[in-house]
C-alpha cells in the first residue's frame, strides 16, 4: 500500500519544483533589460565640450592685432609730457579716486559724470572713483571754469590751444602709478558738447590718450561729437585694468598681456 501513494507524493513535488522553475525565469531576463537601459542613458549624458571660442573681451571685427595697435596708440604714447619719466609704459591708479567738484555744473553735467563712474566701477581690477568726504582726501579735481579762468589755468598744459577741456596728471616715475589729477571744463559751451568733453576727460586722466585712429572713440582728437565711449574704448579700458597689466610695462609686455586676455 506504501508504493501506491509514495510515487504520486513524487510526482506533486516534481510539478512543484518544475513550477518554481518557470517562474525564476524572468528573473534571469529582466537584469539584462534594466543594464541596456542604463547604459543607453550613460551614453546620452556624456557632456559636450563646453569651452568658449572668445574671451568675454572680445569684439567681433576687430582682431587681437588691431587691438594691440589701439592699446598702444593711447596708452603707451602720452599726448602732453613734461619729459619725466617714461611716456611709452604703462601709468594706471592703483587705489581709489576720491574726486571733488568746484565750479558751476549743470545737473546733467552731474548726471553724465555718476553715470560714467558706474559703469567705470564696474571693471574688474578697476580700483574705484568716488566722491571725497571727510574720511579720504582729494586726489582729483573736477573744476568748471568760464572761457578765461580755463585760459588761466591750463594753457600751458594745452600748449596755448583753444580747447574746451584739459587733464593735467601726475605719476610716481619709479613706479608709473598715478597718484593725483586736475581736471578742468569750459562752461561758455553747449551742453552737448560738454557732455562729450566731460567723458573725454575723465578718461584721459585714468590713463589714455587721444587716439586719431579710431572715429568713434571717446577719446578722438579731431571731434567733440561722440556722446558715449565706443566698445574698442571699453575693451581698453578693461585691459589697461586688469591685474594683468602692471604700470610700467613697455609694449612687448603689454602684447604678450593682450595676447592672453583678448582672442
Amino acid at each position: 500500500m506504501a508504493k501506491r501513494w509514495y510515487l504520486p507524493l513524487l510526482l506533486v513535488l516534481g510539478l512543484l519544483l518544475s513550477a518554481c522553475s518557470v517562474l525564476d525565469t524572468p528573473e534571469t531576463v529582466y537584469p539584462t533589460y534594466i543594464t541596456e537601459t542604463t547604459t543607453e542613458a550613460t551614453e546620452v549624458t556624456i557632456p559636450a565640450d563646453t569651452t568658449p571660442p572668445h574671451s568675454v573681451l572680445y569684439l567681433d571685427g576687430y582682431t587681437a592685432q588691431q587691438i594691440t595697435e589701439y592699446f598702444n596708440e593711447v596708452v603707451l604714447n602720452i599726448e602732453y609730457t613734461d619729459g619725466t619719466g617714461d611716456a611709452t609704459v604703462v601709468q594706471k591708479w592703483l587705489y581709489p579716486i576720491f574726486y571733488s567738484v568746484y565750479g558751476d555744473p549743470t545737473e546733467e553735467d552731474l548726471d553724465v559724470l555718476y553715470a560714467l563712474f558706474d559703469r567705470l566701477n564696474a571693471i574688474p581690477g578697476f580700483p574705484g572713483i568716488y566722491a571725497a568726504d571727510d574720511d579720504h582726501v582729494e586726489n582729483i579735481s573736477l573744476s568748471f571754469y568760464s572761457a578765461q579762468q580755463f585760459r588761466d589755468e591750463f594753457s600751458s598744459v594745452v600748449n596755448g590751444e583753444d580747447a574746451y577741456g584739459a587733464t593735467q596728471f601726475w605719476y610716481y616715475t619709479e613706479t608709473n602709478e598715478l597718484y593725483t589729477a586736475r581736471i578742468g571744463y569750459r562752461t561758455d559751451i553747449s551742453q552737448i558738447e560738454r557732455n562729450s568733453i566731460l567723458l573725454e576727460e575723465i578718461i584721459n586722466s585714468i590713463g589714455i590718450s587721444d587716439s586719431v585712429l579710431r572715429e568713434d572713440s571717446i577719446v578722438y582728437q579731431y571731434s567733440n561729437d561722440n556722446l558715449e565711449l565706443s566698445d574698442v574704448d571699453w575693451v581698453i579700458l578693461a585691459l589697461l585694468y586688469d591685474p594683468a597689466m602692471e604700470a610700467g610695462m613697455n609694449a612687448n609686455d603689454c602684447a604678450q598681456i593682450i595676447q592672453q586676455l583678448y582672442y
